[in-house]
């Protein structure tokens, strides 16, 4: 189970606190929500990822080609940052 608490920045940033744990399945729960944020107002989107506990691979790796100017991945643990640094290097 993977819970998504928005709260926003300011008018440019909105920021994704991340609690549980991310499959593939939840990981569309996230895409849904971070596309609605680029489209409505194309804000910079920051995901936190500091309540995040585990992550399947093919969830990093998609969550790894995600990453970019406008959306920004902080606060992971040692594990999940590897695990994304990992999964980037591998496309």
């Amino acid at each position: 189970m993977l819970r998504i608490t928005e709260n926003f920045e300011d008018d440019n940033a909105v920021r994704l606190r991340l609690d549980g744990t991310i499959s593939s399945a939840t990981l569309e729960d996230l895409a849904e929500v971070c596309a609605r944020h680029q489209r409505s107002e194309r804000r910079t989107i920051i995901v936190d990822m500091a309540g995040v506990n585990f992550m399947q691979d093919d969830a990093a790796r998609t969550l790894a080609r995600m990453r970019g100017e406008s959306l920004r991945i902080i606060n992971c643990s040692p594990f999940i940052a590897t695990l994304l640094d990992t999964m980037a290097r591998m496309d």
